[in-house]
């Protein structure tokens, strides 16, 4: 592996492990028939999906290395398990810094499979920070992008990283039926 390609590959392990940090769980789950009594009875209600995600990261050539920064590119495969059965196929670009602990990414993800129950697709937008090791991570169901029994989907993704396991708090509302 060549020096880009390890920077890279270190930019993520960086911005992973800040998020192992600052990470929190939360115990709220829903199960399928919660779900649909929920929508059915009106207006959107927040509901929580929650389980666990393995990633796998894929680096591309590097675009550009000038002197105190490093951009990189990236695919995304993930399968998810718990409440989101689910695969995501998607793009990351990442930035690194002379400066340890400081890092970025952005990524787009379109996520296929059911959603406690509920098949369709959505596509995640992801944009995070690492700055001398204090994380930042905005996670966001891009609008209008569910399909099938997600179409009107709208939330957030929390990652959680914890002794290099992945999991997810997913927060959304679904409109009324």
């Amino acid at each position: 592996m060549d020096n880009r390609r390890r920077a890279a590959s270190g930019i993520i392990t960086a911005i992973a492990i800040g998020f192992t940090f600052a990470a929190h769980t939360r115990a709220q789950t829903q199960s399928h028939a919660s779900v649909q009594t929920a929508i059915q009875k009106g207006a959107p209600v927040e509901i929580h999906a929650t389980g666990t995600f393995d990633v796998k990261l894929v680096a591309q050539p590097p675009d550009d290395k000038a002197e105190g920064s490093m951009l990189g590119r990236m695919t995304i495969d993930k399968q998810f398990q718990g409440d989101l059965e689910a695969t995501a196929k998607g793009q990351m670009l990442t930035a690194g810094t002379d400066v340890k602990g400081s890092a970025g990414y952005v990524a787009i993800e379109r996520i296929t499979g059911t959603l406690n129950g509920l098949a369709g697709s959505f596509i995640l937008q992801h944009n995070a920070t690492l700055a001398r090791g204090i994380p930042q991570q905005s996670i966001t169901v891009v609008p209008d992008s569910g399909t099938g029994q997600l179409v009107g989907i709208a939330g957030k993704m929390t990652v959680i990283i914890d002794a290099g396991k992945h999991s997810y708090d997913l927060e959304y509302t679904l409109p009324n039926p």
